[in-house]
């Protein structure tokens, strides 16, 4: 865990948003080379894995380009959409919906799972943004809910939001079809 050193928004993202109630984004969130060349970012689809090809379900050549398509993804990106991972919609809606229960909840609900330890010192699981490690830092526009799911015992279940009531549960059931 570090120190958020004093650079710490005092905001969230979801806060911010809602002050503004306009679409420009506040410039520390923006990466400043979009701006500094006169150009702005242009939307691209996020990449797409096909966990079963990834798991040679379809073949060695198959795997082979998935994970091509994975490393890719994780270098460009950092992020990627899993499909083929055999979680019913069902669950999968269940997980949506009770997460966006969560993010509508009050700022001070949401606080209560906040990701600084005595409001200064950044920890990974829990709510809020990523650390910040410097005034000048190009920050994510969004908030977050880290929670560590694996191995059990050493999740943070303080840090598990009590409501809704449906999360935990929800959170069960997609792991456990994972």
């Amino acid at each position: 865990m570090e120190s958020t050193g004093g650079a710490r928004p005092t905001s969230t993202v979801q806060e911010l948003a809602g002050a503004h109630g306009k679409p420009d984004v506040p410039a520390r969130y923006v990466s400043r080379s979009h701006h500094e060349n006169g150009q702005h970012p242009t939307a691209a689809p996020v990449p797409v894995i096909d966990i079963g090809r990834l798991f040679k379900q379809e073949g060695a050549a198959a795997a082979d380009g998935e994970e091509a398509k994975l490393r890719q993804a994780l270098e460009s990106w950092g992020l990627f959409l899993v499909t083929n991972h055999g979680v019913d919609t069902s669950v999968m809606d269940g997980m949506m919906v009770a997460s966006r229960e969560f993010f509508r909840q009050p700022p001070e609900e949401k606080q209560r799972y906040i990701n600084l330890i005595g409001g200064e010192r950044f920890q990974l699981e829990g709510y809020g943004t990523d650390r910040v490690s410097s005034a000048e830092q190009i920050l994510d526009w969004s908030d977050r809910l880290y929670l560590r799911v694996e191995p059990e015992d050493e999740r943070s279940l303080a840090l598990w939001p009590a409501h809704p009531q449906t999360f935990m549960e929800s959170s069960a059931r997609v792991h456990h079809e994972m």
